[in-house]
């Protein structure tokens, strides 16, 4: 079925659904994320990750996805023994994610729900089931990108607030096209063949409502506002042109058989006797050379047109009997049995995911969370606004991180920008004064004993985002890498311990910072912890009570590792020594003028 726009492809797929006739729209760009497919698989993951939270698991367990009847709802409702049971399920998802990424924990929950048998089972069961298939695979290739199970839960949120339809990862994908109606646009279709083609809408056009068209002699293109009757004429001879364009292109598709819906078309209302409007039309305009003809005239003209290979139909009613698809034989499928051991415990983890499961992980898991930042809503009102009083949380934090990844930061902090990013994120623009001098402040602050800030590194001297994987060949235990880090750090020495479980794979990150001043090399985190409501709580003894707390100094030994074997295979004459100069957590809320701000901690030796 060829057409010319989305409507007309909704409006044929509508008629098939009605005879049970299966279709596909093969010219559909929209993007998946749109769909509420990709809505229900949100709810689905934030529930996974926070099963204790009742209110984001009554979510997903309510969606269409999971296929509960409204009797199944209210029973976990009114059982705390199911629902503890649905909490326990979801816990085991999470494990499973951890463990071996989100594409096996979907195909878990796949099995266990029976998602796909149910699903193909109702009428448009094989376009959702696509659906999921499909934002499955990005979620495991956008996952293997990002530093935990949080950020991909904030990717597909972020996606699904803004798709795009342009990008071909994106674009919904063909269902099937095994005993369907292909349903295509004309433009789409040029240059292929298909073996029968049906043109249900080819007698219809578009009226040109616009006196737009181009210059005879100049070809630039013209619009006239008036709409002179001259230019009126011009727009209508470009518009049938177009028309025949098509017309040709969807007549020359068919090998074999090509029908034509031709029909009297009345562009006015109320009374639709006398001539029509069909020659106005490209088809018209070939059937009846352009002269307007009632019915009559027109199925005299299809008359001594239609010899020799044209056959005439005229419709009568519409046969409303449904289609029912020969039954095929299949043969028996059996997979083939492994025969060997498989080992399972290798995966992709983080710094998050070593240090988080001895916390609570149910966290806000909307967009741009942000585990490090202290404190959560907002805090209460003073008439002078400070660094210390800005909002702080999850987003905030973020917020605040961003901000500092698009700065360069040798220019002048501009009071327009900084109020342009407050918008995008949301915030009252009374923090513009507030927000650009603490910037400015934070840019201009030593970093350490040799007075190096961050006002003075050039693009060339620093990486923002440095991203790092770090193999890890033998099963780590969380207290045999304690052990480690406590022998080496006395920083370490009084943190609480590590509570991981067995790692073997691959361990990645994102360094905030890394830039070069002097021939050494330093790295740099940006923390948005709020310690007190003034720089005198960010003393020394305090940062270092908030590193020790939330694990950093695991963070940051990490991050040596990495940046260190980097620089060893960068740079010729490499010394550990001599060429990394060390690890900077610069507070920003400490920031403030009347207090330090940042950690600098030198370099360590360390057993690589």
């Amino acid at each position: 079925m060829l057409v010319r726009s989305r409507q007309e492809a909704a409006l044929v797929r509508d008629a098939l659904t009605l005879l049970t006739i299966p279709s596909v729209y093969l010219s559909n760009r929209d993007s998946v994320f749109e769909t509420l497919e990709a809505q229900e698989m949100l709810w689905l993951l934030q529930a996974v990750l926070a099963p204790e939270r009742e209110s984001i698991l009554r979510s997903a367990l309510a969606s269409s996805m999971l296929g509960l009847t409204a009797r199944d709802i209210d029973m976990l409702n009114n059982s705390e023994t199911l629902w503890d049971e649905a909490v326990e399920e979801f816990t085991h998802y999470r494990e499973r994610w951890q463990k071996r990424g989100v594409m096996a924990m979907l195909r878990d929950i796949m099995t266990q729900r029976n998602i796909a048998e149910n699903m193909l089972a109702t009428a448009g069961g094989e376009r959702r089931l696509t659906d999921i298939l499909h934002i499955s695979e990005l979620l495991q290739e956008a996952g293997a990108q990002l530093e935990s199970e949080h950020a991909l839960v904030r990717w597909l949120a972020q996606h699904i607030a803004e798709p795009n339809s342009n990008a071909s990862s994106q674009q919904m994908r063909l269902e099937s096209d095994k005993h369907l109606v292909k349903i295509v646009t004309i433009h789409k279709s040029k240059g292929l063949e298909y073996p029968l083609v049906w043109l249900p809408f080819i007698a219809n056009y578009r009226v040109q409502d616009q006196a737009f068209y181009h210059d005879r002699k100049t070809f630039e293109a013209v619009l006239d506002l008036s709409k002179a009757e001259d230019s009126v004429e011009l727009a209508e001879a470009e518009r049938l042109a177009e028309d025949l364009r098509l017309l040709y292109v969807a007549l020359t598709r068919s090998v074999w058989h090509c029908s034509l819906g031709v029909a009297p078309l009345f562009r006015r209302r109320g009374d639709k006797s006398g001539d029509s409007d069909f020659h106005l039309s490209a088809l018209g305009r070939l059937i009846q050379r352009g002269e307007p003809k009632d019915a009559a005239g027109l199925r005299q003209c299809l008359e001594t047109l239609c010899t020799g290979p044209l056959a005439l139909q005229i419709a009568g009613v519409a046969d409303t009997a449904r289609w029912n698809m020969p039954e095929s034989t299949m043969p028996d499928l059996q997979a083939r049995q492994v025969a060997r051991v498989l080992f399972d415990d290798w995966r992709v983890t983080s710094y998050s995911g070593l240090q988080q499961r001895g916390h609570s992980i149910a966290q806000d898991l909307m967009p741009r969370l942000d585990i490090d930042a202290a404190g959560t809503g907002e805090v209460v009102q003073e008439p002078e606004l400070t660094p210390h009083q800005f909002p702080r949380g999850a987003s905030p934090g973020t917020f605040l991180h961003g901000l500092f990844e698009a700065l360069d930061f040798t220019q002048p902090v501009s009071p327009e920008w900084v109020l342009e990013m407050l918008q995008k994120g949301g915030y009252d623009a009374r923090w513009q004064p507030v927000l650009t001098q603490w910037i400015t402040q934070v840019l201009q602050t030593p970093l350490n004993e040799e007075g190096v800030s961050l006002s003075q590194l050039s693009a060339t001297d620093k990486q923002v985002e440095m991203e790092f994987y770090l193999p890890v060949a033998g099963p780590l235990t969380a207290d045999a890498l304690d052990a480690l880090i406590r022998e080496y750090d006395p920083l370490s020495r009084d943190c609480p311990p590590l509570d991981f479980r067995q790692v073997r794979g691959m361990l990645k990150g994102f360094i905030d910072l890394v830039f070069r001043h002097n021939g050494r090399y330093y790295l740099l985190d940006y923390k948005s912890n709020w310690l007190g409501e003034n720089g005198e709580a960010y003393t020394p003894e305090a940062m270092a009570r908030a590193m020790q707390s939330h694990r950093y100094d695991l963070q940051y030994q990490l991050y040596t590792l990495a940046l260190h074997r980097y620089l060893r295979h960068r740079i010729a004459d490499y010394d550990y020594q001599r060429h990394f100069g060390g690890v900077i957590y610069l507070f920003l809320r400490g920031v403030d003028g009347s207090s330090p701000g940042p950690v600098a901690l030198p370099p360590a030796r360390m057993k690589c």
